[in-house]
Formats: C-alpha cells, sequence, structure tokens
C-alpha cells in the first residue's frame, strides 16, 4: 500500500471510533475537558494529559482511565503493521531474504537498521541515537499491544499513549522518507 492510501485508510477507520460510541452515562468525578461526541477518539488523545474524564454534553463522557481499550489498541495495531511493512520493505529492498521473518525477528531488524547507512536517508531524525531510542520504545510497546492486551488498559498511562502515538507516526514518515530514497 503506497504511504497516501494507507494515510487514508487510517483516517477512515479512525473515524469510526469517536467519542460517542464508547460513553457512558454517569456522573463522573475531577478535571474534564468538553469535546463534540462526533471527535475521533484518536484526535482526542494528545489533549488528555490530566484529565479524568471528556465530557461530551448530556450527561455523557468517556472516563481517561478506561478510554484505551479494545478501540484504541486497533489504532495502534494498525499502525504497527504499517510500521512491521515497512521496516520488513527496507530491509528485503537491502536483499534480505525475509521469508522467514517474523516477529521475534524484529529487534533484529531494527538493529540492523540503527547500524546501518540508510539512516542518513531520513530527515525526521536529526541523530541515530534519538531515531534508536524511538524504535526501541515502540518495539517494547508492540509487544503490549500485541500480546498483553489487558496490560494496555491497566497499567499503560495516558502519557505514554500520546508519546507512543507521536513516535510511531514520526517513525513511519522516517521509515517512508528511507523506502523513497533507497535505490532498489
Amino acid at each position: 500500500m503506497y504511504p497516501g492510501e494507507f494515510e487514508t485508510l487510517f483516517r477512515r477507520l479512525a473515524n469510526l471510533f469517536t467519542l460517542e460510541t464508547i460513553a457512558e452515562n454517569k456522573n463522573f468525578e475531577g478535571k474534564s475537558v468538553k469535546r463534540n461526541p462526533l471527535t475521533p477518539i484518536w484526535d482526542t488523545m494528545d489533549g488528555l494529559y490530566d484529565c479524568n474524564y471528556i465530557d461530551i454534553g448530556d450527561n455523557r463522557g468517556v472516563s481517561c482511565k478506561f478510554f484505551f481499550k479494545k478501540t484504541v489498541r486497533i489504532l495502534f495495531y494498525v499502525l504497527l503493521i504499517e510500521f512491521e511493512g515497512r521496516l520488513f520493505r527496507i530491509h528485503e529492498w537491502r536483499g534480505k531474504d525475509i521469508s522467514e521473518l517474523n516477529e521475534k525477528n524484529i529487534n533484529d531488524l531494527i538493529r540492523e537498521l540503527v547500524d546501518s547507512d540508510l539512516v542518513g536517508l531520513q530527515k525526521e531524525y536529526p541523530t541515530r541515537k534519538e531515531f534508536k531510542e524511538d524504535l526501541k520504545a515502540l518495539s517494547s510497546f508492540r509487544n503490549v499491544i500485541m500480546h498483553v492486551n489487558k496490560k494496555l488498559e491497566k497499567t499503560v498511562d495516558i502519557n505514554t499513549l500520546i508519546n507512543r502515538k507521536k513516535q510511531i507516526v514520526r517513525l513511519l514518515s522516517a521509515l517512508q522518507q528511507i523506502l523513497d530514497n533507497m535505490e532498489h
């Protein structure tokens, strides 16, 4: 899938999951932010650093504590699949046999990429160290999304989710820049 097609697909999917789709009728307490019920969940995340709930009107709201259930996990899953696809494509274009690759090889692919000259083909990260740190953080987060679903709901805090959202968007851009600048 071409990058523009992926962004269009992801936006369509993200727009399906609105605050209204996960809102509850109950009395919420604590700090709140007011949002339109039709606002996509994905677009709401960045502004939730220290709130307890999202008020969508008519005595309905979304608890920030339980905001990150299945819908957000699905969106991260889609982004991670695209991330893996771009990572595999980079290595495939370099001539690596990827027929035996699976999720256990992701860390090896990341190490090989960070240690290669390909890092210079992207402009998203000014240093190799910063690129590597985001790749490591995303690789670790990938395990939470792919394998330990309840952990996302119960232990991953809002700040981590917001940071991972920013990191994956930035990494997808960097990987695409590498692909765009590779000769294959």
